[in-house]
């Protein structure tokens, strides 16, 4: 086989992430006990014959199957399991690290009281029974009132999120909340273009395409699934359209340096280009589309290459060369969703993409933007309504009486200003259910801290581009280390308090099984559950008139501009992702975090990426110290220099500055959601935030 330039890349990334457990390569000089046994909390393994146990990481929504491997009671190594669909044997650093947050000192020993003042640390250790009757007390109280009660969820779907529906209903409270992701985004999309049945889901059949186009996604660096993700970026015809030369882009095949937030507009100018080329599939148009000849009208008037270069800064002539070679393959897909998929597009984005991918006709075909079916739950659970407008009024103060946390960490996601950080702080009673002391577990009033993905078993529904239904099982590979409790089986005896006859379950196993139904075989023989493929091959998927994809022209802003005043702040500071960095609510382990490049993380500081000409006029070099500044906070950072970033553009990692978990964890660099505001989608009412004004001097 011939080696280019993609298979060497590739080659790298695989011989990254298999030599992420050899300590030689990182910070010798920083931190020499690091790579022995000098953790006192580092666990020794007996001497013994090892054996696996199954399971399910929980750490992204990525749904990897997991093949634990034991030695004697300990768990000794985390792999991929060979035989799952999703990640086929492989596994990402911070899956492979999840050994460490298992046994690590981030971790809370048992339930909890707060003893002292929010957030000073001091805390009185309760019985399961004592901090289940508490809850209880704190809900009772405000049953049937006009306060507000909020729970927010880790996951849309799954038997954990339907108990904390129910145990909302039983108080009279319907503001269960998830954080939105692109996948919220392309729902609302589906709804309006395709239609969509609840619990439907939007997928990228990205196994049986042969061009991928991704408006901003980073691919390589954890979007969706993310091995399978990397492994796709490694095989497919890629063009990478970001204001940043990242991993993915360095993959593909052709790079679209675009500025930061126009991956919509660049979307549609290839679109017009399209039309204007006659490029675009005229059966499939003519056949299994309406609202056509309105929406090429528009786009046409508003959107052509060279109309688009003033917001994209894209030349016409290479949205041409992306058009042509969009339109010349064979089964293309386009993509969407910035960074890692973790953050809301706005709905005029993903009308936008949806559209590219109707022109050529990939929608719901091989290779192509395809719907997913639901997930077959026996139980009933309802979607929530106005997500982003009750999303928000979290982080207003006054809204909320008690907020109920299980795995998003708010203090962390949420807080995208220091008023938003007072919001939540202001909330008069916060509960977490975090095994770990994150930022809302450390700032809550009752902590009833849930088991690890690696001590409980629970069903962990996949939404993450899947071009099928999904749910994997996550399985107790040990017992628990610490007097943990299950979240469902702790619902369910504080929701028998409230509403007996809503809880009707002795335990959450039997409860799990009944509301698995039909899928409850498949999960607990082979720990993975694949529902059918749902479009059908071929043109006649679509030719009945409900099943028609609509053009639909888009009301809202397909830019969103980013926050701040251009004149305070000349520069652009946009996210920049990594595979080695989690950037969800909970962090990476102390391992992983050893692992991040010293241009990433050095000596407990974040560095910005900036190109050498914007250093130049703003008199900064390689290694200066600096205040980066948006008009929602100001942080030290030191200055890389970089090539790949486009001038007028700062790149700084997401995911680090973390202020609490551990001393291994918490204080290493900062936090660009705290820089970075909330800018929202007037369509969805998602914050859509992707960059913030910025500046950068020196001191």
């Amino acid at each position: 086989m011939k080696i280019n330039r993609r298979h060497f890349l590739a080659l790298g990334m695989g011989a990254t992430a298999g030599t992420m457990l050899s300590p030689l390569p990182w910070k010798l000089t920083d931190d020499a006990s690091i790579w022995t046994q000098n953790w006192a909390w580092t666990p020794v393994p007996e001497i013994g014959e090892s054996y696996y146990a199954g399971g399910a990481c929980t750490l992204c929504p990525g749904g990897c199957s997991l093949s634990v491997r034991k030695v004697g009671t300990r768990v000794v190594k985390i792999e991929g399991n060979e035989e799952s669909p999703i990640n086929t044997g492989d596994l990402c650093g911070v899956g492979i690290s999840a050994t460490q947050l298992l046994y690590g000192p981030s971790r809370i020993e048992g339930p909890m009281i707060r003893a002292g003042k929010r957030g000073e640390g001091k805390w009185r250790r309760l019985s399961w029974e004592g901090a289940e009757a508490q809850l209880a007390e704190k809900l009772s109280a405000l049953s049937g009132s006009k306060k507000s009660v909020v729970a927010l969820s880790a996951s849309k779907q799954g038997s954990v999120a339907l108990l904390i529906q129910r145990l909302l209903a039983a108080v009279g409270s319907d503001r269960f909340l998830t954080l939105p992701s692109v996948h919220d985004t392309l729902e609302a999309a589906m709804a309006l273009t395709m239609g969509r049945e609840p619990g439907e889901g939007v997928g990228f059949d990205t196994e049986n395409t042969d061009l991928i186009l991704s408006l901003g996604s980073s691919v390589a660096e954890g979007w969706g699934s993310p091995v399978r993700m990397v492994k796709t970026a490694a095989a497919k015809t890629m063009i990478q359209v970001e204001p940043r030369l990242s991993t993915t882009a360095s993959m593909a095949d052709i790079w679209v340096p675009a500025k930061p937030g126009t991956e919509g507009v660049f979307a549609l100018s290839v679109a017009a280009a399209m039309i204007q080329e006659k490029l675009y599939d005229h059966l499939f148009v003519a056949t299994a589309t309406e609202g056509f000849d309105a929406f090429s009208a528009w786009l046409l008037e508003n959107y052509t290459p060279k109309k688009a270069e003033a917001v994209t800064g894209v030349s016409p002539a290479l949205v041409k060369k992306v058009a042509v070679a969009f339109a010349g393959a064979r089964r293309p897909v386009a993509i969407c969703g910035r960074g890692k998929g973790d953050t809301p597009i706005s709905l005029a984005e993903a009308l936008s993409v949806f559209a590219l991918n109707a022109l050529k006709g990939s929608v719901q075909r091989d290779g192509g933007l395809v719907k997913v079916g639901a997930i077959p739950y026996t139980l009933a659970m309802a979607e929530t309504d106005d997500l982003g407008a009750k999303l928000a009024a979290v982080t207003e103060k006054g809204r909320t009486e008690l907020l109920m946390d299980w795995g998003t960490n708010p203090f962390y996601t949420l807080a995208t200003s220091q008023e938003a950080a007072d919001a939540l702080a202001a909330i008069p009673t916060i509960i977490s259910f975090s095994p770990y002391m994150d930022e809302t577990a450390a700032m809550a009033d009752l902590i009833l801290p849930d088991h690890t993905h690696l001590e409980k078993i629970q069903d962990v529904p996949v939404r993450a581009g899947l071009e099928r239904p999904l749910v994997t099982l996550a399985q107790p590979a040990v017992d628990p280390v610490m007097t943990t409790k299950h979240t469902g089986e702790m619902l369910i005896s504080v929701g028998k308090e409230l509403d007996a006859d809503a809880f009707p379950w002795d335990d959450y196993e039997s409860y799990l099984e009944e509301s698995c139904g039909e899928m409850w075989e498949a999960l607990s023989e082979g720990g993975l559950w694949q529902g059918d493929i749902a479009w059908k091959r071929g043109l006649e998927r679509m030719l009945g008139t409900s099943d028609r994809f609509t053009f639909v022209i888009p009301e809202g802003p397909v830019f969103l501009s980013a926050n701040g005043d251009a004149s305070r702040y000349p520069l652009t500071l946009v996210p920049r992702s990594s595979l080695r960095i989690s950037s969800g609510a909970v962090a990476d382990a102390p391992f992983t975090m050893k692992t991040i490049e010293d241009t990433v993380l050095l000596k407990g500081v974040s560095l910005v990426e900036m190109n050498p000409v914007t250093a130049k006029e703003a008199g900064l070099h390689e290694g200066d110290t600096a205040t980066l500044t948006t008009s929602f906070g100001m942080v030290p950072v030191k200055v890389t220099l970089f090539d790949g970033v486009m001038p007028g553009v700062v790149a700084l990692s997401k995911g680090l500055g973390h202020t609490a978990f551990d001393e291994y964890i918490g204080g290493k660099g900062s936090s660009y959601t705290a820089l970075s505001g909330a800018m929202v989608d007037s369509a969805t009412g998602f914050n859509c935030t992707w960059g913030a004004r910025a500046s950068l001097k020196r001191g």
